[in-house]
């Protein structure tokens, strides 16, 4: 009988589990800029979940295709990420992952107001965000819902 079917049935096998995505980047796979920038991983490196290490390595490429002010920036939003509270880092992550969750439309609105807020002189944001503070609960509620309607 001819064996040669065994093959196709294998890979399809083989290929339909997930064992074989599961597993990870080697580290030498990753180029030498990519390796700089993760070198605090290394040593644990090969312990990693499979998804984080592709999060890191995809990381790194982004760094590296960075301007300096890039970097720069970036330096410096991550400092201040490190000097939050564990609560309020916990609370940015969630609102992420509501963000991530909308619909790109709703994305995109967001942004646009967000971008209006930020273009508003410093003295009317201030204002605002003060009758925001001093806002009940209710009160803030009715605010969502006009910014909706907008």
């Amino acid at each position: 009988m001819n064996k040669l079917w065994r093959i196709p049935v294998l890979l399809l096998t083989l290929l339909g589990s997930p064992a074989i995505f599961a597993t990870g980047i080697d580290w030498n796979t990753l180029t030498a800029e990519q390796q700089k920038v993760l070198q605090p991983f290394q040593p644990q490196w090969e312990q990693m979940p499979a998804e984080k290490q592709l999060r890191l390595s995809k990381g790194a490429e982004r760094w590296a295709a960075m301007t300096p002010e890039q970097k720069q920036n970036a330096r410096q939003r991550f400092q201040q990420w490190r000097e939050l509270p564990p609560e309020q880092r916990e609370l940015l992550r969630a609102r992420f992952e509501q963000f991530r969750q909308m619909s790109p439309e709703e994305r995109a609105a967001l942004r646009k107001k967000h971008e209006w807020f930020r273009n508003l002189p410093p003295e009317q944001r201030e204002k605002m965000k003060k009758r925001w503070q001093d806002s009940t609960p209710e009160q803030r509620n009715e605010m969502r819902e006009r910014i909706r309607n907008t």
